[in-house]
């Protein structure tokens, strides 16, 4: 049964879909929250900067949520009403990124990719959160 508020019946068919792009089984702990967060369609948190100060953003996106389905995607940053990115990227990336949320942070790879438009190489210790 899951622990989240999604209706298990919505998320419990998309969690086995998710596993072999996500990781795998190894990983189910993190996959359910992660994929319960995609059928939100919205997810916000902050970005932090160097100086210790953090920029709220609300990332939010449109689509089917299935593995190889392209998402269109928005990035607003409330406080910055100029500062706006759309994007797309297929929903299991996005399902990834969320697993490696930590408190309200997006990993820096996820930074990295819509600066750039590369996925850098992972570094396989879990710690790629700026």
């Amino acid at each position: 049964m899951s622990t989240t508020n999604e209706q298990p019946s919505l998320l419990e068919p998309l969690v086995p879909l998710f596993s072999p792009y996500c990781g795998g089984v190894t990983y189910q702990p993190l996959l359910e929250p992660a994929v319960a967060q995609l059928l939100r369609r919205e997810w916000s948190g902050q970005r932090p900067l160097s100086d210790g100060r953090a920029h709220r953003f609300v990332l939010a996106w449109q689509g089917e949520p299935a593995p190889l389905e392209t998402l269109s995607c928005s990035l607003r940053f409330p406080e910055q009403a100029d500062l706006h990115y759309t994007f797309e990227m297929p929903a299991y990336q996005l399902v990834y990124w969320l697993m490696q949320r930590q408190d309200d942070q997006l990993p820096l790879t996820f930074w990295q990719w819509l600066l750039t438009g590369t996925v850098p190489a992972p570094t396989g210790n879990g710690t790629d959160v700026a």
